[in-house]
């Protein structure tokens, strides 16, 4: 039988993160061995890129057009929309790595940005058609506004680099911009839509109104929450307030979800894939994780540690992407049926990439306290490299052993 319209586009966004983990070895060789043809700095920027058009952004696409779901004639629309997609994430890995910020690679940046705004204003549509959604349709808002406005921040920094404007206060401050708006704006809204949705038939008032407390807590702390990364500038004391102001939302952000999950702990033994279970609790605990990282950046003496240090920095950005983002997607395609984990390839090559990731954030988290204490843990970038090998080993497994059949989706 063949595969329906989401289950071809989630293996092609897995297809993607097996493309994407391939880079990633590819960089922790460079820090280790020669290799003169690889600008390192250029290929992270084709990394990054990579990351966020051709893995999670596609994912996530693919994950709200399976709860809207098209019919034949969207399809076709979102088809293109897609190509479109998968045309400017792969324009920008092949671009950056030997170019970095010229007019090839910013022109398909630029494409993919356009690509956000057709998405957003498209599935929006669809969004506020929809009769199926309720509370769940302001977390799809806000997740997609959020990925508009994150484009502030990459129009400024291409802007920046083309014209060699080195400022380093706009060069990090669009830089964290972009990120903010990302991973705590498009990213983290539309999961938690993609969550309670999963979740809304379950729901009773009372557990709908803690999910909307969350939610307002969750909006009001994003733009001053963006102040937590600029603490290290000379900013005004106002600003390292808000900053505060938004750390301790968060906080208080996490005991509303901590809530909502024990409420549903019973029903998801019951409901929830076996594999998902474990993909779903290791991205709660690193979205708990982040949150409390977040806190701690607000008090200056670790605020300087927290955006000075690489190590800390790299372990903070893979805890979002790969812990909290990338393991919540896996889970959600596999609860829908979009993957396949049935298969003992499928099932092993899922965990060897699970203890990779887990093993990634261990070794950085011990090389970002080596350098704040300034010494260095002895042979750790050959472990962060056979760590990466790891990663992309699982992914390869779970990639060439997905069945090609026709599932029935769970009710």
């Amino acid at each position: 039988m063949h595969m329906t319209f989401t289950q071809k586009w989630a293996r092609l966004a897995l297809l993607n993160f097996l493309v994407l983990a391939s880079v990633g070895v590819i960089l922790r060789y460079k820090i280790l061995f020669p290799l003169p043809f690889v600008d390192h700095k250029h290929l992270l920027h084709g990394h990054s890129h990579f990351a966020f058009a051709g893995w999670v952004s596609l994912a996530l696409y693919v994950a709200i057009l399976h709860v809207l779901q098209p019919n034949e004639v969207q399809q076709k629309q979102f088809s293109r929309l897609l190509w479109a997609q998968q045309l400017s994430s792969y324009g920008m890995l092949f671009t950056f790595p030997f170019t970095g910020y010229a007019a090839a690679s910013v022109t398909f940046s630029t494409l993919s940005i356009f690509v956000s705004f057709w998405f957003a204003f498209t599935a929006g549509s669809m969004i506020k058609k929809n009769t199926t959604l309720t509370f769940e349709k302001k977390w799809f808002y806000a997740g997609l506004v959020c990925n508009i406005i994150s484009a502030a921040g990459t129009f400024t920094l291409a802007y920046l680099m083309v014209n060699r404007i080195m400022h380093q206060s706009w060069y990090f401050g669009s830089v964290y911009f972009y990120l903010h708006f990302q991973y705590n704006g498009w990213f983290l809204f539309t999961i938690m839509g993609l969550l309670f949705t999963f979740t809304a038939k379950w729901m009773n008032d009372k557990q709908a109104d803690i999910s909307n407390r969350f939610f307002i807590l969750l909006i009001t702390a994003l733009l001053p929450a963006w102040f937590l990364s600029m603490l290290w500038m000379r900013i005004p004391h106002w600003v390292h307030y808000a900053g505060i102001a938004a750390a301790v939302l968060q906080l208080v952000a996490i005991g509303y979800y901590a809530r909502l999950f024990l409420l549903f702990k019973p029903i998801a033994q019951q409901v929830i894939n076996p594999q998902v279970k474990w993909l779903w609790l290791f991205s709660i605990l690193a979205f708990v994780a982040k949150n409390i990282l977040q806190a701690f950046s607000a008090i200056p003496e670790l605020n300087k540690y927290a955006f000075g240090i690489r190590p800390v920095v790299i372990g903070f950005l893979h805890l979002v992407l790969l812990g909290f983002v990338s393991f919540f997607i896996l889970g959600f395609f596999t609860q829908y049926r979009l993957i396949t984990t049935e298969t003992k390839a499928a099932k092993k090559g899922l965990w060897i990439f699970i203890t990779g990731v887990l093993l990634n954030e261990i070794v950085l988290m011990l090389q970002g306290i080596a350098a704040i204490r300034f010494t260095d843990i002895p042979y750790s970038n050959y472990f962060l490299l056979g760590i990466a090998l790891l990663i992309f080993s699982g992914l390869l497994l779970l990639v060439t052993n997905q069945q090609k059949k026709e599932h029935t989706l769970p009710g």
